[in-house]
């Protein structure tokens, strides 16, 4: 890999030249989590087929039978195997929880994503709970909605790896001011492409490309509108971010178009944390 002619940062990742001739920066989903979606996508997969690709993990193994155990599942009895763990979640469920520990298993190194990269992991799993309380207020897919809450700002992960890649190129290092616009400008644009080359289904691509402005998603305002939201949510939480964002959050007109009220989000407040400490000791 080489910087080419790009004499700065932003003009070598505008460039294209980073991701030519094989040597690519988009993280590839690891394939224990491929699997798992690809079954969990397949509305005639049995229980037993996608327990017995979990099984072959056992830390993997371990913590979706700590999820259905826990406050957040309310089993009526103590769960201990995969297949009845699938039952109790439903295989959606379980393909979330999957892909949100491989998420933060492998996207939080501080050599590769810099001290940011713990955080914004934690703002995902955040964002993910949070997406899935909005949508089910809104009558939209509750598990859809974990996935692009869960993935909506990897195009920061990935554009905080090409600082580094950069800089190993032989290029000067971006000042911080540098970063922060190009991250803040590119990411929802640069997370759509990693997705695409996940080869997720667009349901889950839009809400990521437009999280910023759902009224610009052609297809799918809905779940951009809930990402959106559910990212409000977050930073006001300080889910992996400083809180106090969305004070004003009640005269959002996209908080009335989902549904949303003042004694929702008054119920949301006070159980919102609580959620996001169980769901990151589970799978951060």
């Amino acid at each position: 890999m080489t910087t080419g002619h790009a004499t700065s940062w932003a003009e070598w990742v505008d460039s294209g030249q980073w991701n030519s001739s094989g040597d690519t920066a988009m993280p590839m989903l690891p394939a224990l989590a491929g699997d798992v979606m690809t079954l969990a996508l397949d509305p005639d997969v049995s229980v037993l087929r996608i327990a017995r690709v979990i099984s072959k993990e056992q830390v993997l193994a371990t913590r979706v039978l700590r999820l259905a155990n826990s406050a957040y599942c309310a089993p009526m009895q103590e769960i201990t195997t995969i297949n009845d763990a699938i039952v109790r979640m439903g295989t959606a469920a379980v393909r979330n929880v999957v892909l949100a520990v491989c998420f933060a298993s492998r996207l939080q190194a501080a050599n590769v994503y810099g001290p940011q990269g713990r955080d914004l992991v934690d703002h995902g799993i955040g964002s993910a709970y949070l997406a899935r309380l909005v949508a089910e207020r809104a009558g939209l897919d509750p598990d859809e909605a974990f996935m692009f809450g869960l993935l909506h700002d990897i195009g920061k992960l990935v554009l905080l790896k090409l600082v580094r890649d950069f800089i190993k190129a032989g290029g000067q290092a971006p000042t911080p001011a540098e970063i922060d616009a190009f991250v803040r400008d590119h990411h929802a644009e640069v997370g759509a492409r990693v997705l695409r080359q996940w080869q997720l289904p667009e349901t889950l691509i839009e809400p990521v490309r437009y999280h910023h402005a759902p009224d610009a998603a052609p297809a799918h305002k809905g779940e951009a509108a809930v990402v959106y939201m559910a990212n409000r949510l977050s930073h006001r939480y300080g889910f992996g971010c400083a809180a106090g964002d969305a004070d004003d959050i009640a005269e959002d007109p996209i908080f009335t178009e989902l549904r949303l009220n003042a004694q929702w989000l008054k119920d949301t407040d006070q159980r919102a944390p609580g959620l996001f400490e169980v769901a990151r000791q589970i799978v951060a």
